[in-house]
């Protein structure tokens, strides 16, 4: 008998989570993951809270804590000067052009950890209140370039025009008295809950903080996956079959793709799996809240299961200005606490959605459209930006009636 199907909200609830899951382990019926699909990964980047230390008030690195000393910043300082005097667009920038003698071989371990270590890091200690927003914007550019060398494109069109925008602006761009059409939630100082961007390797630059709050939590894709492989093997198969995904860019067009990918070892390459989701996707958010889609309980079940079994695992990071966080977007799920501004302390993070081409994973078959779209070298409209100033992705407008 075919399951009902229902409408998904936002934010999920823990109490039809915690009866549901109940439910299941009282009947304790006989299940079997998808063929092929571990019971376990060992991992470093199957990690839990306990594994991970990120005290902000030492300087002891870790393969995901890079703490930036003196030296490295005069270097810093010294590449930003030189690619300036090269007076070319942002888009040339790449580890020649923005050279980093002694944190290269750093910032390349960085990349190593990112896609077969811990799977995320935190870069520490750039002084944004020396530089003007488009050296800080070079800087960001120019540093990330030697983790990983490839920028995707996050729009496909600049104050409604053709162009490939390559840096977003993550801000509270709600402003009292306007039209408040946004709908995305990292455009407002709320919560966002758990879930995965587009590409393989997100990254945000800390250009001021909030008041209070906005911290940044991050739990490991393959910790969630080993507990549900232990408890839940029939959400595994559901987040594993097709979802009826809604297009951001042709609003009507319906992708069907599952959730979750299983890529056995190789010659090459270690088992891995790989999450791609966002509940908003489904649900809708803010002035798209009426555009949500509808799901069955199974599939309502295995998302609001992502995103507490996320919770319970996840760690805290305290997001301070002049910090580059980056994570293995195919591995990690990531959330946001709600903040608060005042008119001295806005939270304006800068994003990028990076590619490594030496280290980077195997794209799955029903992700390669999106890949392409993202990262394909042969950009559309021939003219990559790179806002200064905030700037809200078309995307995260809803459409007009």
């Amino acid at each position: 008998m075919a399951q009902p199907i229902q409408q998904l909200p936002y934010f999920p609830n823990r109490n039809q989570y915690e009866a549901q899951t109940s439910e299941y382990l009282q009947k304790q019926p006989m299940e079997a993951l998808p063929r092929g699909f571990p019971k376990k990964l060992v991992s470093e980047m199957a990690w839990e809270r306990e594994d991970i230390s990120l005290d902000h008030t030492t300087d002891r690195e870790t393969p995901y804590l890079v703490i930036l000393q003196d030296s490295h910043l005069v270097e810093i300082d010294a590449a930003l000067r030189h690619f300036q005097a090269l007076n070319q667009p942002l888009e040339a920038l790449n580890s020649l052009t923005f050279p980093l003698p002694s944190l290269h071989s750093i910032l390349r371990s960085t990349s190593d950890n990112l896609h077969s270590g811990y799977g995320f890091a935190l870069v520490r200690g750039v002084p944004v209140e020396r530089y003007t927003s488009k050296e800080n914007m070079i800087i960001y550019l120019g540093i990330s370039s030697h983790i990983a060398p490839i920028r995707g494109r996050q729009d496909h069109q600049f104050k409604g025009q053709p162009a490939d925008v390559m840096v977003a602006h993550i801000t509270d761009m709600r402003r009292p008295g306007e039209a408040q059409d946004f709908a995305l939630p990292a455009y407002s100082d709320g919560e966002v809950i758990f879930h995965t961007d587009s590409g393989d390797i997100v990254s945000l630059f800390v250009l001021s903080e909030p008041l209070r709050g906005g911290d940044s939590l991050l739990a490991s894709g393959w910790t969630v996956y080993n507990a549900l492989a232990e408890t839940r093997p029939d959400l595994i198969r559901a987040l594993a079959e097709d979802w009826p995904i809604p297009s951001a860019q042709q609003p009507g067009l319906v992708n069907n793709r599952p959730l979750l990918f299983h890529q056995p070892a190789s010659e090459t390459a270690p088992e891995r799996v790989i999450l791609q989701f966002s509940r908003r996707s489904f649900s809708g958010f803010g002035a798209r809240s009426q555009m949500s889609t509808m799901l069955t309980p199974t599939q309502v079940e295995a998302l609001n299961a992502l995103h507490f079994l996320a919770e319970k695992y996840h760690v805290t990071m305290e997001l301070k200005r002049g910090d580059m966080q980056f994570l293995n977007n195919l591995s990690m799920l990531h959330a946001r606490k709600s903040y608060e501004d005042d008119t001295k302390n806005r939270r304006h993070l800068l994003r990028l959605w990076l590619r490594d081409p030496q280290n980077s994973w195997v794209t799955p078959e029903p992700l390669r459209n999106r890949s392409d779209r993202i990262f394909s070298e042969g950009f559309e409209s021939g003219l990559q930006m790179f806002p200064v100033d905030p700037t809200p992705r078309s995307v995260g407008r809803a459409p007009i009636p």
